[in-house]
C-alpha cells in the first residue's frame, strides 16, 4: 500500500512539473497580471539594448536598424534614414501600455480582437525589439490588435501565450515603410527661387518687381535657346511660367531607392533652379510606375548660414551642403500630380488638341 502511494506521489509531482514547464513556455493562458501594470515592463529602460525593430503586418515586414552615429535606418528600404522621433514614439507608446482588463484565452477567439498570428488579413501587427546578439531572445515582442478610443485602449497578446488583454494607452506605429520616412525634401519660401532653366527654356523673375496695375504679381519672363525654340510653344512657355517658380516650395516623394547604374546615364530632362542661397538641379526620367529623379545641390559662397524654422512645417532654406550629402546616392519617385505639372509643360499643342478630341469622342460614343 505504501509503495502504491509513493508511486502516485511521484507521478503527481511529474504532472505538476510538466504543467509548470508547459506554462513557462507560454502555451495556454498566462499568469495573472495586475491591473495597471506595464504590458512590457522595463522596455524604455532597456531601449539601449535594442539593435533593430521589426514591425510585421500581413506578409510585409519593416525592419529598422540602429546604425549608432548614423541614426536609425530602414533596412528593408535600402537603408534609407528613418525618422528618429517616430522610433522614440514607438518605444514610448508601447512602454506606456498598462493592463486594464483580462480578455479571452481561447486561441479560436483571437481573430475577434485582431490578435491571431500569423494573420494573412493584415489586421494584427507584430512588433519585435531585437538585441545586438543574433542568438539571443528578443528584448521584447508583442502582438497588437484592434484599438479603441475614448478612452484610448488596444488589445494585445504576448507571442506564444493564449491569454489576451485590453491595455490602456495608444500605440504609434506607421502603416508601412514610407510612414517611417521624412517624405518632404524641400519646403522653400516663396521668394527663394530666382530663375529656372528647364530643357532649354529659362524663366526668371521680372526686372520690374513692382506690382502690376491690378495689384497682381508680374509674370515671370521667358527666354528660349535657339536650338530648342521649335520645342517650346507660347502655350508651353506660359505653362512653365505658372508651374516652375513654385516647384520647390514643396518637393516630396512617394517612393525611394538606391540610385541605379542600369538606367540611361543621360536624364530625359533636367531642371536647374537658381536660388538666393544655392543651386538645385533635378534630373529625371520616366518609368512605367512614374517619374524618378535625382538631386544635386550647391551652396553659394556668400549665402548666409541656414537656420532651422521656428515651427516644424514652416518654409525654410536648408544647409545646402548637408542637403546634398543627405540626398546623394538616392532616386526619388515624384508624386503623380507633380510629374503631371512637368508633362503639361513639355506636351506639344498638337498632342493637347488630339487628346481633347479623343476625350470628346469618347464622351459621345454609345
Amino acid at each position: 500500500m505504501k509503495r502504491a502511494n509513493a508511486v502516485l506521489v511521484v507521478a503527481g509531482a511529474g504532472v505538476l512539473v510538466a504543467a509548470a514547464w508547459f506554462l513557462a513556455q507560454g502555451r495556454g493562458p498566462s499568469g495573472e497580471r495586475a491591473r495597471g501594470s506595464a504590458v512590457l515592463p522595463g522596455l524604455e529602460q532597456r531601449a539601449g539594448e535594442v539593435a533593430a525593430i521589426e514591425v510585421s503586418r500581413g506578409t510585409a515586414t519593416v525592419r529598422l536598424e540602429n546604425r549608432k552615429d548614423a541614426g536609425w535606418a530602414i533596412a528593408t528600404s535600402d537603408g534609407y534614414p528613418a525618422r528618429t522621433e517616430l522610433v522614440r514614439a514607438l518605444v514610448a507608446s508601447l512602454g506606456g501600455l498598462t493592463i486594464e482588463d483580462k480578455m479571452t484565452a481561447k486561441p479560436e477567439r483571437h481573430k475577434e480582437l485582431a490578435l491571431a498570428w500569423p494573420d494573412a488579413e493584415g489586421r494584427a501587427r507584430l512588433v519585435r525589439f531585437v538585441g545586438a546578439d543574433p542568438g539571443a531572445a528578443p528584448v521584447a515582442e508583442l502582438v497588437i490588435g484592434e484599438e479603441r478610443f475614448s478612452p484610448d485602449a488596444v488589445f494585445v497578446r504576448t507571442p506564444g501565450q493564449d491569454q489576451t488583454w485590453r491595455a490602456r494607452g495608444r500605440v504609434q506605429i506607421p502603416d508601412d515603410a514610407m510612414g517611417w520616412m521624412d517624405r518632404s525634401l524641400l519646403v522653400l519660401p516663396s521668394d527663394e527661387t530666382m530663375s529656372v532653366d528647364f530643357d532649354g527654356l529659362t524663366i526668371g523673375r521680372p526686372a520690374d518687381t513692382a506690382p502690376a496695375a491690378d495689384g497682381e504679381r508680374r509674370p515671370w519672363e521667358a527666354k528660349v535657346d535657339d536650338a530648342q525654340r521649335a520645342s517650346w510653344s507660347e502655350a508651353q512657355q506660359e505653362s512653365a511660367k505658372l508651374g516652375l517658380p513654385s516647384f520647390l516650395e514643396r518637393l516630396e516623394f512617394e517612393a525611394v531607392r538606391r540610385a541605379r547604374g542600369d538606367v540611361a546615364k543621360e536624364p530625359k530632362w533636367t531642371a536647374t533652379f537658381d536660388l538666393k542661397t544655392g543651386t538645385v538641379t533635378l534630373a529625371g526620367h520616366e518609368e512605367p510606375e512614374g517619374v524618378w529623379f535625382t538631386l544635386t545641390a550647391f551652396p553659394k559662397p556668400d549665402a548666409p548660414k541656414a537656420t532651422p524654422p521656428a515651427n516644424e512645417y514652416d518654409p525654410y532654406v536648408p544647409d545646402w551642403s548637408a542637403f546634398a550629402a543627405r540626398t546623394a546616392g538616392w532616386e526619388y519617385r515624384m508624386p503623380a500630380w507633380k510629374a503631371d505639372t512637368l508633362r503639361r509643360m513639355r506636351q506639344a499643342p498638337a498632342a493637347d488638341a488630339a487628346a481633347a478630341q479623343t476625350d470628346q469622342g469618347a464622351q459621345i460614343q454609345p
